[in-house]
């Protein structure tokens, strides 16, 4: 046995589906039955015993043998090959098939001493009408099949994409989850630099960063979050960074428009965008820097621009990681997830800047 085959096997008889496969039968055997005695075949001198026990036995075993070397073996087979004109084909010939072995069994039981029956008897007019109940029965036992399979099919499709959607909501909660010690490591490597410098306002940034982590691990746990509160997590940590650079060394600009209020969005979704601008946009070597940030809420959608600036030519091969760093492939990846066919983002590595264009549908 294939592991195909064993699969198959188990999924037909599975969930107490051989007790279909059972009461299909009983009905079966009650419907030809019924035809053999409206048939003649007991209680008739043209037929002696044995004859009518052997004959419906026979008679049976074929259809049952047949059937299930067909359900089993030949449908799926084909099935899986997606040949469905070679399958109808094969079905017809399967059905001559049954023809041919009901015929050429009848003629044996016939020449048996034992059965009694003469030579001239036609056995036509009673394989006439267990043919027809074979017909009728067939027809049910394959529509009833096929029932199944479609059942089968559906729950195999409503299961992958259950599992599909448990992917992606797994895989967006590691991604959202990575925001954290990512922005974690990129703040303390911050505070280091600023502790070796003995500066006053260490103290002050680790309380403003003990407020963004209170935000990121306990504001966070939704979906989505008001978009109100998504914007005061990052002009907060817009005002940490400004502690942390001179006014004269960086200026930063921000300027949010529209209606914001009763709107949400994923969270933690702008913050690598910022992240990438001031670790990539404002280094001391580059002398004069600059971020411009521009948010604009409308009634569908949320367009977000983000500028920095970059360092002159000969130090611009520092700036390959730009479009490569975890922090962007983190935040494209979850607009994929979270935004599918609802975002469009435009990443622009311009000579003298680097810039971020994000739209959000709502």
């Amino acid at each position: 046995m294939t592991p195909a085959f064993k699969q198959h096997f188990s999924q037909t008889f599975s969930n107490y589906r051989w007790l279909l496969h059972f009461i299909f039968w009983v009905i079966f055997i009650g419907l030809f039955y019924f035809a053999s005695l409206k048939g003649g075949l007991f209680n008739n001198p043209k037929f002696p015993d044995p004859f009518p026990q052997v004959f419906m036995t026979t008679f049976c075993l074929v259809i049952f043998l047949q059937s299930y070397i067909f359900l089993l073996g030949v449908i799926p087979m084909h099935k899986q090959k997606k040949k469905y004109v070679f399958w109808l084909c094969l079905t017809l010939l399967f059905l001559l098939w049954f023809l041919i072995n009901v015929s050429i069994i009848s003629m044996v039981i016939r020449t048996i001493p034992i059965m009694n029956i003469r030579p001239e008897l036609s056995l036509w007019p009673l394989l006439k009408n267990h043919l027809l109940v074979y017909l009728f029965t067939s027809s049910i036992f394959i529509a009833f099949y096929y029932f199944i399979d479609i059942y089968d099919r559906q729950k195999e499709i409503l299961k992958l994409g259950q599992f599909k959607s448990e992917k992606i909501e797994l895989e967006s909660r590691f991604l959202k989850s990575q925001v954290n010690p990512h922005f974690l490591f990129n703040t303390l490597n911050n505070i280091y630099a600023l502790s070796l410098k003995k500066s006053e306002r260490t103290p002050i940034i680790i309380e403003r960063l003990e407020s963004l982590l209170h935000y990121m691990l306990y504001e966070c746990k939704e979906d989505l979050v008001a978009l109100d509160d998504e914007f005061t997590f990052t002009n907060s940590y817009i005002s940490l960074e400004k502690l942390r650079h001179k006014e004269d060394q960086c200026t930063i600009t921000t300027t949010i428009k529209g209606v914001t209020a009763g709107r949400k969005i994923a969270p933690l979704l702008l913050i690598n965008f910022l992240e990438n601008a001031f670790k990539h946009g404002t280094k001391t070597s580059f002398g004069k820097s600059w971020i411009n940030m521009e948010i604009e809420v409308l009634k569908k959608e949320l367009h977000f621009k983000l500028q920095n600036s970059k360092p002159e030519v000969p130090i611009l091969q520092t700036f390959s990681e730009y479009q490569g760093g975890i922090g962007l492939k983190n935040v494209k990846r979850r607009l994929e997830i979270l935004y599918p066919k609802r975002h469009k983002l435009t990443i622009n590595n311009a000579p003298d800047h680097f810039e971020i264009y994000l739209i959000l549908i709502f």
